[in-house]
């Protein structure tokens, strides 16, 4: 948390849609790290605790998403930070996939802007209830 805030570490490496999540994120009152890469993301996430992470799973230079939900659960965080991926491949069943490789949720793109804040809190709160 940062000035009371919960902090999301975002990677995606399209920057319209990086800025579009950035901008309702931080309209919704989180504080947000943005990346468009995982090895920036996990460099940074190596020093800064955050509450949640969320990874495009096709990303560029060799680190998918599925790489950073790894390195993020086998951190030393004493509280790690829920993950979810982000994709805009979610076909049937694929969703299920995700949360058995153990992403706490799965963000399917492209998001409605207008309940993407309200979804994104009830996701956070549901995955932290179970």
């Amino acid at each position: 948390m940062v000035n009371g805030m919960e902090t999301v570490c975002l990677i995606e490496d399209d920057k319209i849609t990086r800025k579009l999540f950035v901008l309702l994120l931080q309209r919704a009152g989180f504080h947000v790290e943005d990346f468009g890469d995982g090895n920036s993301a996990l460099i940074w996430l190596s020093s800064h605790p955050v509450d949640v992470v969320v990874s495009n799973i096709v990303l560029p230079e060799g680190i998918s998403g599925i790489d950073v939900l790894t390195k993020v659960r086998h951190s030393s965080a004493s509280a790690p930070p829920l993950v979810f991926a982000l994709t805009s491949f979610v076909r049937r069943g694929e969703r299920e996939q995700y949360l058995e490789m153990g992403f706490d949720g799965c963000i399917a793109k492209p998001i409605d802007p207008q309940t993407f804040a309200e979804d994104f809190r009830a996701m956070m709160m549901n995955t932290r209830k179970n």
